[in-house]
């Protein structure tokens, strides 16, 4: 990691110029570029409710209330079914749905979930691949359509995307070019994208706390934009090269070494466990509460330390025993002697407090 800039983690800034190995172009079947995951998934709903009805839409309980907020905006007929995310074999009870008219999204949890598509008579399925992108459960999916938010994995300040897996049993081509909205002008998102990619500058280049406000608070905005637009605009050109230039960089597998670098040299802990699998590559390290008081408590000894963890989708309600999860990244910017300063951090407090 450059030592000359502040703090482990946050949102991720570039490459540092550095060649990152790449899968060779999987093939994922048709596929379209969108400014953010919200809107590849508003495209397909809009796609298929263009061809069929829908009675309910059906999310997973947990997920990102932003996105979720956003979605009552758009749409009136949104349900919510359980599962739990912090166990990845944890399977969904699909006799809860209608057959057919209804609309189930699936979550890929952290990369390590593969879902069980019912044989027969079901309803449609939408996989959400975000904190997923390019796992084994991205590249072989057997839903009918699926979508990811880009940004969550790779270093380009927005990007989304939708695709019709291969192994879909749906009849319905992936575009539809009457479901996109229209602009006269310049295109609506520049602005946020050039304000979130200015935070991104800003933060590469950050080695003073001063100048982190200022990246952080350019982010911000940028974010409350996209939060802000609920109309799907075509990608421009300028825009999908960028993110293609990314697309299939194989960051999967430096978070996959690093936690299994990391994972075995963390004290024993009754505060929280570890969300993992045995095969696959998660997110990042994903520590697992039933606490968000003891969460908060390591967020802030983190923080301290500068590390900066994610609070991943708080205010959801779950009747998991854990309940809370604390992400710390685990990327292609961090080496040996970073990650060996993370453990010592996190063993530090676990011994400190009896934890």
């Amino acid at each position: 990691m450059r030592k000359d800039i502040i703090g482990y983690g946050s949102f991720i800034e570039g490459t540092y110029g550095r060649k990152l190995p790449q899968l060779s172009a999987p093939d994922f079947g048709d596929t379209l570029l969108f400014y953010a995951g919200r809107y590849a998934l508003k495209y397909l709903i809009k796609r298929i409710s263009a061809d069929t009805d829908i009675d309910t839409i059906w999310m997973p309980q947990y997920y990102c209330p932003f996105v979720k907020e956003w979605m009552h905006h758009e749409f009136e007929t949104i349900k919510y079914y359980y599962v739990d995310p912090f166990e990845p074999e944890s399977k969904i009870d699909w006799s809860q749905f209608n057959s057919t008219t209804d609309l189930v999204m699936v979550n890929n949890y952290w990369g390590l979930k593969n879902t069980d598509i019912p044989d027969g008579d079901r309803p449609i399925i939408i996989e959400d691949h975000s904190h997923g992108w390019l796992s084994e459960g991205s590249l072989n999916s057997k839903a009918d359509f699926c979508f990811a938010s880009l940004r969550k994995t790779l270093p380009i300040p927005m990007g989304g995307v939708a695709w019709k897996p291969k192994a879909s049993k749906s009849d319905m081509t992936l575009s539809k070019p009457e479901v996109f909205d229209t602009y006269t002008g310049q295109n609506p998102m520049n602005t946020a994208w050039d304000t979130i990619i200015g935070a991104m500058q800003l933060k590469e280049t950050c080695t003073e706390n001063a100048q982190k406000e200022e990246y952080l608070d350019a982010y911000m905005q940028g974010e409350l934009m996209v939060r802000s637009i609920y109309e799907v605009y075509h990608v421009s050109a300028a825009h999908a090269a960028f993110m293609n230039g990314y697309i299939h960089t194989d960051f999967n597998r430096f978070k996959k070494e690093n936690v299994e670098y990391v994972q075995p040299k963390l004290i024993a802990s009754n505060a929280f466990k570890i969300v993992h699998h045995a095969t696959k590559a998660p997110f990042g390290l994903l520590l697992a509460f039933k606490s968000e008081d003891t969460l908060n408590e390591l967020k802030r000894h983190l923080v301290q330390h500068q590390i900066y963890p994610a609070l991943l989708w708080p205010n959801n309600d779950l009747t998991t025993t854990y309940t809370y999860l604390l992400n710390i990244h685990m990327d292609y910017r961090f080496d040996t002697s970073d990650l060996n300063y993370i453990i010592s951090t996190i063993n530090n407090w676990i011994t400190s407090n009896n934890q």
